[in-house]
């Protein structure tokens, strides 16, 4: 659709505000805005609607169209959770398609893994590790959730409010640390933020980039913008007009042709406040998501690829090795999402999601997930996305995907209205870190000519080119004159070259486990059967679940030493901290526990930390400050 053509679409969408009917007051004139008149057609609904409510499930038949109920679900399925209907017709209408679901085997607590039932070994095709940030697979898992890496209450304290900050994300993977660091903020906070993030793969950075020109470009309200946003990183299919809407905004960020021989491409982009949006990368580097972007196979095709992988019959035992760990419902619940790509409340209607999310597909249509057992749930704080969920009128305990679109959608919403609000610049760069740690220290970007940051965070760049090597280029970087900056890194890989770091890699874990029950009578008989099966679900989750009772800190203290991080640290003027102030030495520990060293977590918290949640036992963090204010 051309740019012409676009517009018109738009402007054909101009409505009356709708007042309210309860009150009988009209609000004042003078505080609407043009997105109380406008609206883009971006959001889930059938009509381009923005989801606020959970849709009734049912469906009517008018020839050989189906339309969906137009009511909001009011009442839910006893039996599954999953789904809700406006009225007791509707769901006795229903039940002919809806027993399909709500009668399938994965609901059954007595289900079984196919290995199980076939009495066969199970073949794992995957090593279940996590993801490097660089690479270009979608639905990611951190192993982690996403953390204010400012963190101020427990730094700069409330003195800070009119302070100016400066952030370096040098291998973002994502926009969710970004994101919460902003939402983190304290009340009345009138600093200017300047936010470098770097990832050396195109890819990745060239869809954060679109993303984040999707949600904070002004134009469409808040609220359809961030449901757009929200489809544009987890959905693989989008609606007509969220799919023209991402072209519009490929077109506004690549638009302008390159010449001949230039060496970078650069854009600056308007948000919805004050800051602004900046670009800068090798100009050979963006030939390749910019085909993607702009390819033109099919939906046909896509989801061809798509279900390829995501329904490979090959992998069905890594796909049942997750199922057994959840709970009935969210079994279902998953299988649903592995079967739309589309991340949405199960009760949703999903068939004008007629186009492919380019985002998620090479210019060719095949797509950049790699496992076929991903979660989109991973990475995030469930107990939060159940909140949301609640909020809207969701069971969590059922339909866990319908909350967390709501929950992401809610956190993209804050992170545009703060970005309206407040000032803040974010800076996307793709390129090799050490190359830009030394531009940045000798002044290239001018936003960072002081070379003066407040928090580097490294990610995971150090399982990539060591501890040593990241402290020398990003180390002298920090701002010398605030006494809490720090650069902050984790590793996922620390433990690979210590053999018995840890519990899961550690080849006597089981035989060890075996002998210590059996050294407890009352233990011997409940536990034997378990152990002479070990390829039941249970077990297997109970040897993943091991290091939730391991201390690593010693292990880890020595792959440091191994790693000359102290050393190299101090050489710098930098000293490892004892205590961290930004991110808990290892996930499910408090930041304020400062002397927990294990987990503490009750049965449903470790489910959906780890279970649903997918953070990893193993991850360590570790953070370096000046030393000179450590004294």
């Amino acid at each position: 659709m051309t740019d012409y053509k676009y517009y018109w679409e738009v402007l054909s969408r101009i409505k009356r505000p709708i007042f309210s009917i309860t009150t009988n007051q009209i609000p004042n004139m003078s505080t609407l805005s043009l997105e109380s008149y406008m609206s883009y057609g971006l959001g889930s609904c059938p009509a381009g609607r923005v989801l606020s409510h959970v849709p009734c499930t049912n469906t009517s038949s008018q020839g050989s169209r189906t339309s969906p109920c137009s009511n909001d679900g009011l009442l839910g399925c006893s039996q599954c959770s999953l789904v809700k209907y406006c009225s007791g017709r509707c769901q006795r209408q229903h039940w002919s398609k809806h027993s399909l679901d709500c009668e399938h085997p994965l609901l059954s607590s007595e289900w079984q893994p196919d290995w199980i039932t076939e009495n066969r070994l199970p073949l794992f095709t995957n090593s279940r590790s996590l993801q490097s940030s660089s690479s270009i697979e979608v639905y990611k898992n951190t192993g982690h959730l996403p953390y204010d890496c400012l963190q101020l209450p427990h730094n700069e304290g409330t003195n800070s409010l009119g302070q100016n900050f400066k952030i370096c994300f040098t291998a973002a993977s994502d926009i969710r640390n970004l994101i919460e660091t902003i939402n983190s903020l304290p009340a009345g906070y009138s600093g200017r933020i300047d936010v470098l993030l770097n990832n050396s793969n195109a890819i990745v950075l060239n869809r954060m980039l679109v993303v984040l020109c999707t949600l904070l470009s002004p134009g469409p309200s808040i609220e359809e913008s961030a449901e757009l946003a929200m489809h544009l990183m987890y959905s693989a299919n989008l609606p007509e007009t969220g799919a023209n809407y991402m072209r519009h905004c490929v077109n506004v960020i690549y638009g302008q042709e390159l010449n001949d021989g230039e060496m970078s491409f650069q854009t600056t982009l308007k948000t919805r406040g004050r800051g602004k949006l900046y670009s800068a990368q090798p100009a050979a580097s963006i030939k390749r998501p910019l085909g993607m972007f702009s390819s033109t196979y099919g939906l046909a095709k896509a989801n061809e690829n798509l279900h390829g992988t995501l329904q490979n019959p090959l992998r069905i035992d890594d796909k049942h090795r997750v199922l057994a760990t959840l709970r009935p419902a969210h079994r279902l619940a998953l299988c649903r999402f592995w079967k739309t790509g589309v991340l949405a409340p199960f009760s949703l209607d999903l068939a004008h999601f007629k186009h492919p999310n380019r985002l998620m597909f090479t210019p060719q249509g095949e797509w950049l997930g790699g496992n076929c057992d991903i979660s989109p749930l991973h990475g995030w704080d469930i107990s939060a996305i159940s909140r949301a969920g609640v909020k809207h009128g969701l069971d969590p305990t059922g339909d866990v995907l319908g909350c967390l679109f709501f929950y992401i959608k809610a956190e993209l919403r804050e992170f545009s209205t703060r970005i309206k609000e407040l000032n803040v610049n974010i800076h996307l760069l793709q390129y090799d870190s050490r190359l830009l740690s030394k531009g940045i220290s000798i002044g290239v970007l001018p936003a960072f000519s002081d070379a003066s940051f407040d928090r580097v965070d490294l990610g995971d760049m150090t399982d990539q080119i060591g501890v040593a090597e990241c402290l020398a280029d990003w180390g002298p970087l920090l701002n010398k004159q605030n006494k809490d900056a720090c650069v902050l890194m984790h590793s996922k890989r620390w433990h690979e070259d210590m053999p018995g770091a840890i519990a899961r890699d550690n080849p006597r874990t089981l035989q060890m486990l075996m002998e210590r029950c059996e050294s407890v009578p009352s233990l011997n008989a409940k536990l034997k059967n378990l152990f002479m099966r070990p390829q039941t679900p249970s077990l297997v989750q109970l040897m993943s679940s091991l290091d939730a009772f391991v201390d690593h800190e010693e292990a880890f203290s020595q792959y440091l030493r191994t790693q000359e991080a102290e050393a190299t640290g101090a050489s710098l003027g930098l000293r490892l901290r004892q205590t961290n102030h930004v991110h808990s030495k290892r996930v499910g520990i408090p930041l304020h526990a400062t002397c927990q060293k294990l987990p503490n977590l009750s049965k449903d918290e470790f489910y959906d930390l780890f279970t649903i949640g997918g953070a990893d036992l193993a991850v360590r963090f570790a953070e370096f400050e000046i030393a000179s204010f450590a004294i």
